[in-house]
């Protein structure tokens, strides 16, 4: 897999976490450990993001 190709699949992993933690917040309210959980995760793969590609 090439580089190109994996900047484009943590993206769309970022993407996707972020429409998870929205509809988490929506669901649980904004300070729920489920919530909580979610921006962590989203966190992590854009700190992945920045240290691999940027």
């Amino acid at each position: 897999m090439n580089k190109t190709t994996l900047e484009q699949l943590v993206l769309r992993r970022i993407n996707k976490m972020r429409r998870e933690m929205i509809q988490t917040a929506h669901r649980t309210g904004i300070d729920s450990i489920e919530t909580l959980h979610c921006s962590q995760k989203l966190d992590k793969l854009i700190y992945l993001h920045l240290v691999h590609f940027s």
